[in-house]
């Protein structure tokens, strides 16, 4: 098993753990919760469990070793994350209907999985740094998926099943 397949079945791990947490009964909330974190130094960790109706997560994460592991179900679910710093990584599990999720990441490292389920889905990544990665799979009828990337690595897979499936992917330069 070479470098990539053992980082990338570390990160299906940590998803997996994420989906415990989601599929956990003390894990239910009302409708119309909000989170806003705003995260600055080293060691930034930020886990979002929102289940219910009208969730919306704002993560701002600034300096090394940004993390976000978030799962939303629901109803009108949606998470705006940005990301700048050393060692930047998002896990993504977003099930339900009418879905978005936003994300920015600046500087190295750079790494999104993302992964929805439902109907009226939408992802957009904006990644400028280092080693950017990003795969995302989605599942519904009116899918979008808009990937831009600008620094160095460039690895980007998406997987869509639905309807009016578009995906629209930006590499900048340097190995595409």
């Amino acid at each position: 098993m070479d470098k990539m397949e053992k980082s990338l079945l570390n990160h299906w791990g940590k998803l997996l753990v994420i989906t415990g947490l989601f599929l956990s009964p003390m894990a239910h909330a009302d409708e119309d919760i909000s989170s806003f974190d705003e995260l600055s130094g080293a060691g930034n960790q930020a886990l979002v469990n929102q289940i219910g109706d009208s969730h919306s997560a704002n993560i701002s994460q600034q300096g090394m070793s940004n993390e976000l592991y978030l799962a939303q179900t629901g109803y009108n679910t949606s998470l705006i994350a940005s990301q700048q710093g050393v060692s930047n990584e998002i896990l993504l599990l977003q099930s339900g209907s009418d879905i978005e999720a936003s994300i920015q990441q600046t500087g190295y490292g750079n790494l999104v999985i993302a992964n929805q389920l439902g109907t009226a889905l939408e992802i957009d990544v904006t990644q400028n740094g280092y080693g950017n990665q990003a795969y995302i799979h989605q599942t519904g009828y009116e899918n979008s998926v808009w990937i831009q990337q600008n620094g160095s690595g460039h690895v980007v897979s998406v997987a869509q099943w639905g309807s009016s499936q578009t995906a629209v992917i930006t590499q900048g330069h340097a190995s595409n």
